[in-house]
């Protein structure tokens, strides 16, 4: 499975609602009076999910059974009409190791895979089968389901992130990183890579796109955390390995950076369940050190989504031991002083891509082992299940999301 790391913000917030919160009460009360009389999932404004599909992921988990086809699929949700659902088979390869999140640009969802596989030690080693496809970056038209443009490559791809001005995708690879560079038409203009002697395994890029946090591995197999600057000629550049003080840091898993872009939470777990709680940490950004943890919050930290008031995180935790019989959502409340585990929620194996919608008044979360996206309203820091799930192909692996009309 993937290894994961979960960054912890916090945010300055006054004592009663915030304007985000009392927008965020509205919205949810404005989309459950649509709901009541609709049979089906709608949202409070257009959104779009991709959900990257790995067809080996339930061999993989299960240690038995055949591979099947990867997919990708791609649901369309509005406020008023039924969820359109398309999936499409054998167009690009993916892989269930790794962060799971997805970068969108524009219209085009970007698919990575590579060929890693965990052997019977716990080592990553390379796999030259069909089944888990070559080492590329895949281009995708969402409206079309067609690939625009792709780049088959010497490395391993780990993770791609889109960036904030809408025509650049950075990608984290075994060897340092690539940036991309696309245009209208979802074709690759500009390749430029940033060579290290480290392994990127997962990141995540600062609202405006200049500072990276990223969990790194050497080749001694040590995993620590470090700070990276994207610069304008789109090389990547490191800052400085992150202190972590008295913290201990040494399977660092897909970090997310807050809002306010001077905070982070990590997961450190490296995305695997091994029968011992995880504990996520806090990096604060500016100094680029770690500054506190929430201790033993689940076994198998596998992402983490921060909600845009930045008040709260959710944690998708994947509880998964051969005896284990459910997964588990996580929820922590982050204060200007402080983040607390509040409370957990069983789920379905294995939760992977988690994301909140445009004014968080929803929460989406895919599962690996039931093939579904499940919706959550959000109301305060409460998690209320809908009975209705979205449908996608075999094995979810990823996850990402967009906003706005796109006409099909």
């Amino acid at each position: 499975m993937k290894r994961l790391l979960i960054p912890i913000f916090i945010l300055l917030t006054s004592c009663g609602p915030s304007p985000v919160d009392k927008q965020v009460i509205k919205n949810t009360q404005n989309l459950a009076a649509v709901q009541q009389d609709t049979a089906y999932i709608t949202t409070e404004t257009n959104t779009t999910l991709i959900s990257i599909n790995d067809g080996e992921a339930g061999a993989i988990v299960d240690g038995a059974g055949q591979a099947v086809a990867d997919s990708i699929t791609v649901i369309n949700l509005s406020p008023m009409s039924a969820p359109v659902i398309r999936t499409v088979y054998g167009l690009a390869s993916s892989t269930l190791m790794g962060a799971p999140h997805a970068a969108v640009i524009g219209h085009y969802g970007i698919v990575t895979n590579h060929s890693l596989r965990v052997d019977q030690n716990g080592s990553f080693v390379n796999d030259a089968t069909d089944v888990a496809g070559k080492n590329q970056v895949v281009v995708m038209d969402l409206r079309t389901l067609s690939v625009t443009d792709s780049v088959q490559l010497d490395a391993h791809p780990w993770l791609a992130k889109a960036h904030a001005d809408n025509e650049r995708v950075v990608v984290g690879l075994s060897d340092g990183w690539l940036v991309l560079t696309l245009n209208s038409q979802g074709l690759i203009t500009e390749k430029t890579r940033s060579t290290f002697d480290t392994s990127v395994i997962s990141f995540d890029l600062s609202s405006d796109g200049s500072s990276i946090l990223a969990g790194v591995q050497g080749v001694s197999g040590e995993q620590w955390l470090a700070k990276f600057f994207l610069r304008k000629d789109n090389t990547v550049v490191l800052d400085s390995k992150t202190n972590a003080q008295d913290f201990v840091v040494d399977a660092p898993f897909a970090p997310r950076i807050a809002p306010n872009g001077k905070t982070a939470l990590v997961l450190n777990s490296g995305g695997f369940s091994d029968g011992v709680l995880d504990d996520v940490l806090v990096v604060d950004l500016v100094k680029n050190r770690v500054i506190d943890n929430v201790a033993q919050v689940s076994d198998g930290l596998e992402s983490l989504v921060i909600h845009p008031s930045g008040s709260f995180a959710v944690i998708a935790c994947l509880n998964a031991m051969p005896w284990s019989v459910t997964s588990h959502l996580a929820v922590i409340s982050l204060t200007p002083d402080s983040a607390e585990l509040l409370y957990s929620l069983p789920v379905e194996a294995l939760p992977e891509g988690i994301e909140f919608s445009k004014s968080g008044s929803q929460l989406f979360v895919g599962s690996t082992l039931a093939n579904h996206i499940s919706v959550y309203a959000v109301e305060g820091m409460m998690l209320k299940r809908s009975p209705f799930v979205l449908t996608v192909g075999e094995g979810h692996a990823a996850l990402g999301i967009t906003f706005g009309i796109m006409k099909l």
